[in-house]
């Protein structure tokens, strides 16, 4: 009788073991998928902010070139923001059918990636 006590003792130890040792796994691999989150979201955050000012002295720069160019600054400045507002136009009409499910099909990815 008691060595059925002693191999159900053992059989409860190990299924606590298991329990703990995968509560311990996935918050490995919570604290992975969230440090790359996090870092993803740095870097995106920081390409972002330099893409803008890119974008901004480019266009300043298109701008007052144009400007010159046609004896017009006004004119200029007028022609970069039409293509500027042309160019957001056609992102946000493709955005909802081609780069949202593009993005999403990424995170999901990502989330569940295995090494």
């Amino acid at each position: 009788m008691e060595q059925k006590e002693s191999v159900t003792d053992k059989w409860m130890q190990s299924a606590t073991e298991l329990a703990e040792a995968y509560k311990d796994l996935l918050a490995i691999r919570l604290v992975e998928h969230t440090s790359q989150v996090v870092s993803f979201s740095i870097i995106g955050l920081l390409s972002a902010i330099l893409g803008f000012f890119v974008l901004l002295f480019a266009g300043l720069g298109c701008a007052w070139w144009l400007g010159e160019y046609m004896q017009n600054t006004k004119a200029g400045f007028f022609i970069v923001g039409g293509t500027f507002t042309v160019i957001l136009t056609v992102v946000l009409v493709v955005s909802k059918s081609v780069l949202i499910p593009q993005m999403r099909n990424l995170i999901i990815k990502k989330v569940y990636e295995q090494d």
